[in-house]
């Protein structure tokens, strides 16, 4: 019996892909950026973490409906959910080592832009501070995993004939558009959030499941934010 809604073009699945990147990842932030000048106010972040949320989410459920998918088949299931959870945190150690032995220094250190965003956050109270780590986990470990790795790798590749084919072309812009999308300025800083996408892009083939990447990636924007002020604060 064949399929009665079949598959859309690869053309229009990818551009509304692109479009969906651009309008929960690309416009909250940059519209935070005109509206306020300076260090935004900590309620600014939490609405930018919880609008690429809200808008990623519902992009994603309104495909899911339209496909008759399940959230399984963007990784959202609580199978081996512990294990996948612990296989996500063994990858923040060694990118610690890699990140602040090696990275971080080459891309100067304390004078990272990066680094001094993390500092004057810090510096402008519990409240700044507690709201970039909201960003870092809503915004980063939550929505952008449901979108680079659930939506694109686990839902996009089933509209596509030759599906095997496509997820591992979705694979590759996983990594590459999560990398630009990050803006990285110098030559470490493309190294770090190339290996962050590899990471995150390798631990949803290896487990189909949204557990580990959604905790790889919230583990290490909490961990890096906390880093950043012991070792350079």
């Amino acid at each position: 019996m064949t399929d009665p809604t079949p598959p859309p073009a690869p053309v229009r699945a990818s551009a509304l892909f692109l479009v969906g990147a651009i309008v929960c990842f690309v416009l909250p932030p940059l519209t935070l950026g005109l509206l306020v000048q300076g260090s935004p106010p900590p309620l600014a972040l939490v609405a930018v973490a919880l609008v690429e949320l809200a808008s990623a989410g519902a992009l994603v459920a309104w495909w899911l409906r339209r496909r008759s998918l399940s959230p399984a088949d963007v990784g959202l299931t609580s199978r081996h959910w512990f294990r996948d959870a612990l296989l996500g945190a063994a990858t923040v150690p060694p990118r610690l080592l890699i990140e602040f032995g090696v990275l971080i220094p080459m891309a100067g250190g304390a004078h990272n832009p990066e680094v001094q965003e993390v500092l004057t956050n810090a510096s402008a109270g519990v409240a700044a501070l507690a709201a970039t780590l909201v960003l870092g986990v809503v915004g980063g470990g939550l929505a952008e995993e449901l979108y680079f790795r659930g939506f694109l790798m686990g839902a996009l590749p089933k509209a596509f004939v030759h599906r095997r084919a496509a997820l591992y072309g979705a694979a590759a812009v996983s990594v590459l558009l999560f990398a630009a999308l990050h803006l990285p300025t110098s030559a470490p800083d493309v190294a770090a959030i190339v290996l962050a996408s590899l990471v995150y892009t390798a631990l949803f083939l290896l487990t189909r499941r949204l557990t580990a990447t959604v905790v790889a990636h919230s583990l290490w924007n909490a961990t890096t934010l906390l880093t950043v002020v012991a070792v350079y604060g």
